[in-house]
């Protein structure tokens, strides 16, 4: 649907973003991931038309859209990192607002209001001041408002940062929901737990792209193993004969009672530590960004 291609965005000496091209698939959820800095955010705003590129073209459908934003803006709701609502107007009173700034029609508007308030819960607290919402109720009424123009892509920049566990889970549930009606969705989080949700997942480290796939051809192909180590010795005694091996260190990391340790080469970590159990582990997305992390 929507593709980036070598973009790059200075601001003096930092490079937010460098040559970084990546795709945003129609009717799927794609995440960028990356550490606070790493330049999701910028990606955001250059895409919508919030901070001018330096250098770089954006496909809409196969065709470069230039400076006209509109061919995004049009079809598209962002919704930024940080709340940017109206906090002394109600939930109402802000969904009633942003309806008329993109000019949905009146004999739609009460019935789309109503259907959003029901989505995400938030019908009870319709007459609460933005400003007296607890975090994930700010996030559910945000994503509201800009479900109002029924976008066909939804971006969102860490909608979830800040918000409670089981608004988390409820915030999920309404974008699993989205996508089954066919929206496409991108959205950035420092979250790797969270990252696990979605389709397609693309790295990010200091503005540069480190790998991006579906997130199922990531694991398949994924070239390292992952084992738990229960070592019969006293766990910091193993984990200082670790540290001590050439090619070893920084490759495993206690966990509890337990050592975690990736194995990029031939060597097998059981047979320097004398354990009790060793298990092979399935590789999580966090496993996946440390281990491109290190390559670069």
């Amino acid at each position: 649907m929507v593709r980036l291609d070598h973009i790059s965005k200075a601001f003096a000496a930092l490079r937010a973003v460098d040559d970084v091209s990546l795709a945003i698939r129609k009717g799927a959820i794609t995440i960028l991931t990356g550490a606070d800095g790493a330049g999701k955010s910028t990606v955001f705003k250059i895409l919508v038309g919030l901070v001018k590129k330096d250098s770089g073209a954006i496909l809409l459908n196969g065709e470069e859209i230039g400076d006209d934003y509109a061919k995004i803006t049009s079809i598209c709701g962002y919704m930024p990192e940080k709340f940017s609502l109206y906090t002394d107007l109600s939930v109402e009173e802000n969904l009633n607002f942003f309806a008329a700034i993109q000019q949905v029609p009146l004999k739609r508007r009460e019935g789309l209001k109503k259907r959003l308030l029901e989505r995400t819960g938030m019908d009870p607290f319709r007459a609460r001041r933005a400003g007296a919402l607890s975090g994930g109720m700010k996030q559910k009424l945000a994503l509201s408002t800009i479900l109002l123009s029924s976008p066909e892509l939804i971006i969102l920049d860490e909608p979830t940062t800040g918000v409670d566990p089981l608004s988390r889970i409820e915030f999920f549930a309404i974008i699993e929901d989205l996508k089954r009606e066919g929206k496409t969705i991108v959205m950035s989080t420092p979250y790797l737990d969270e990252a696990e949700k979605g389709d397609h997942i693309v790295f990010i480290k200091k503005g540069r792209l480190l790998r991006q796939d579906s997130i199922a051809d990531l694991k398949k192909q994924f070239p390292a193993r992952l084992f738990r180590i229960l070592p019969r010795e006293n766990i910091f005694e193993a984990m200082r004969r670790v540290e001590a091996t050439p090619g070893l260190r920084g490759q495993a990391h206690m966990r509890g009672k337990f050592i975690r340790y990736m194995q990029t080469g031939p060597e097998n970590l059981g047979q320097l530590i004398p354990n009790l159990e060793m298990v092979e582990e399935r590789p999580t997305l966090e496993d996946m960004y440390i281990y491109y992390e290190r390559g670069q």
